[in-house]
């Protein structure tokens, strides 16, 4: 029988004790064996925190410096070879970002690289579902093992980021919007999420929750107090146990389920080994949450046409506040649709181009004004379209569990 996946969980209060978090740090990975487990002697280790775009610390939107300092350090003490950290983000460069969030002099303290994932490199994996062939940072041939500091945050189109999601950093900046443009459909963009998983193989997950980010994440979201820490090497199961505690059903999450369907990884509570507390001990069941859009293609027979025209009615759009907008142009600039579909200087409502937009959110997420929000429609307002969607989908998928499948096959 094969073991179950670790999934390891260490308490910590905040992050102004250094010694505090290196030991939750440690304490997190004693049950995965430790950092010797993953790192080897003078093995080049590459680290990907969150770096979505300039904020400082306290605004819960990029990985503390403090847990990137402390893993560092854990590395060091397996005598690795080097160790760099780097990220793709769609707003300025990794060093810019890490700026403001005080990363920079965490690679000071530390002697540790700062590298910008600009120069890509071609990797080819015959098991991904979506591409064979992805083009990620160079960084990956250049260093022998990858570990992942996500942060537990919200997210306004997966409805969750965290280990998986992580990982969609590794295509240098504003690439990232092209393939908003290219896989319009959220399953499949989750499934592409995957496929950057199986392709980059991070080794190991370990998880800023001492401070997420709950409501429109994950940018504009509101910081929460979560206090933990969270490790693995199963990426799956530790975005199953972080969604658990933020009381998210991984079936309201399309990365996880895009995980499910690929059999990478385990995305079930129960096939999995949670060690340092319980789910049920550290839930949080008023986290508030963003419900990603229930795919309606899913469960009307209407012709696609239909279905199209009724989800552009309902999916939420972007909105841009006039009050907070400082007219940087990030959120025209990095739209993948060419013309672009939002343009903050046109005039009161022209700014957004409703037939062009694809609901990709790239907008919301590189605005750092939070000056655009997401509106539901009149429709979903008044109908509640989404909240329905998502229970007959819920329903259907009771439904299928209580009733036998042959009976559905003909003999």
């Amino acid at each position: 029988m094969t073991a179950k996946p670790i999934v390891s969980i260490a308490l910590l209060d905040s992050y102004d004790d250094a010694a505090a978090v290196r030991a939750a740090v440690k304490t997190a990975l004693e049950p995965l064996g430790g950092m010797a487990a993953f790192v080897k002697p003078g093995q080049r280790v590459l680290l990907k925190p969150n770096l979505v775009a300039p904020a400082k610390p306290e605004l819960a939107v990029t990985t503390h410096p403090a847990i990137l300092k402390a893993v560092i350090e854990e590395v060091q003490e397996a005598k690795a070879g080097s160790v760099s950290f780097g990220d793709g983000p769609g707003v300025g460069t990794a060093t810019s970002v890490s700026r403001l969030a005080g990363l920079v002099q965490v690679a000071e303290e530390t002697h540790a690289k700062l590298v910008d994932f600009i120069a890509t490199k071609t990797y080819e994996n015959n098991d991904n579902r979506i591409l064979k062939h992805l083009d990620l940072t160079d960084q990956l041939a250049e260093n022998d093992v990858l570990i992942t500091l996500p942060k537990l945050k919200t997210h306004s189109q997966m409805a969750f980021t965290c280990a998986l999601k992580n990982q969609y950093g590794l295509i240098p900046g504003m690439a990232k919007a092209q393939f908003h443009f290219r896989f319009q459909n959220r399953d499949r963009l989750a499934d592409l999420v995957v496929d950057i998983n199986r392709t980059a193989a991070p080794a190991l997950a370990i998880v800023d929750a001492v401070i997420g980010m709950e409501g429109p994440g994950p940018n504009s979201g509101t910081p929460r107090k979560i206090g933990i820490v969270i490790a693995g090497a199963d990426l799956a199961a530790v975005d199953t146990v972080a969604s658990a505690i933020i009381n998210l059903p991984p079936e309201d999450i399309p990365i996880l389920m895009a995980a499910r369907r690929a059999d990478f990884g385990a995305t079930r509570l129960e096939d999995i080994d949670v060690r340092g507390g319980t789910v049920e001990q550290l839930k949080i069941p008023d986290f508030e949450l963003i419900k990603a859009p229930a795919n309606i293609m899913r469960i009307l027979p209407l012709p696609k046409a239909a279905l199209k025209w009724l989800r552009a009615q309902i999916v939420p759009r972007p909105f841009i506040i006039k009050g907070k907008c400082v007219k940087c142009l990030r959120c025209q600039n990095g739209c993948p649709i060419k013309p672009p579909a939002i343009t903050p200087l046109a005039p009161a409502g022209k700014e957004l181009n409703s037939k062009t937009c694809i609901r990709c959110y790239c907008c919301h997420e590189f605005c750092p004004a939070k000056a655009i929000v997401l509106k539901k429609s009149l429709l979903d307002r008044i109908f509640h379209i989404q909240a329905l969607c998502r229970g007959i989908h819920r329903f259907l998928g009771w439904l299928v569990t209580i009733i036998p499948v042959n009976k559905f096959i003909a003999k």
